[in-house]
């Protein structure tokens, strides 16, 4: 396939948008999406670093976080803005702060929440089930829906009675 601008070079950049429900299609030699800044939006040589540039332009950061550094590893908070990487796991304690806010717009939480796995997911599996119920708990008493929160009080009782007790509370 040609590149749609230039009709000269090979597509090698090929672009799909949905705009009010209608698909569109450009490809577009390397040269061609260049000049037509299709790429300014991508750093392709550093596609993650691209995104947390991206990500951390939205966000205020204090000044002197730019030049901050890991004491373990001694990587800067801008090289990490870079290449999206940090050093060590001491980075995560260093930045803290400034990490906190990009997790929860990635993740939605600042705490990894993934899959358990079926060989471990017995207690795991319960207090997962028993965090959700007191979140929902929670969610039902500020909306002043008592007779539901009561239903999931009494549910969160019984799986505590199941699990011994070994609930976390």
């Amino acid at each position: 396939m040609l590149c749609e601008h230039c009709n000269l070079n090979p597509a090698t950049v090929h672009f799909k948008s949905v705009i009010d429900g209608v698909v569109q299609e450009k490809h577009l030699c390397q040269n061609c999406a260049e000049e037509t800044g299709q790429l300014k939006i991508f750093n392709l040589s550093n596609p993650l670093g691209s995104f947390f540039e991206t990500l951390l332009g939205s966000m205020e950061l204090r000044p002197t976080l730019m030049s901050s550094k890991c004491k373990a590893c001694n990587i800067t908070f801008e090289e990490f803005r870079q290449s999206g990487q940090l050093g060590c796991p001491t980075c995560y304690r260093e930045f803290r702060e400034e990490l906190r806010p990009i997790l929860k717009r990635i993740q939605g939480d600042i705490v990894h929440k993934g899959k358990v796995p079926k060989r471990a997911g017995g207690k795991l599996g319960v207090q997962r089930k028993l965090e959700n119920l007191r979140e929902e708990l929670k969610n039902l008493v500020s909306l002043e829906e008592y007779e539901k929160a009561a239903k999931v009080r009494d549910k969160i009782r019984e799986m505590e009675k199941e699990a011994g007790g070994e609930s976390g509370e």
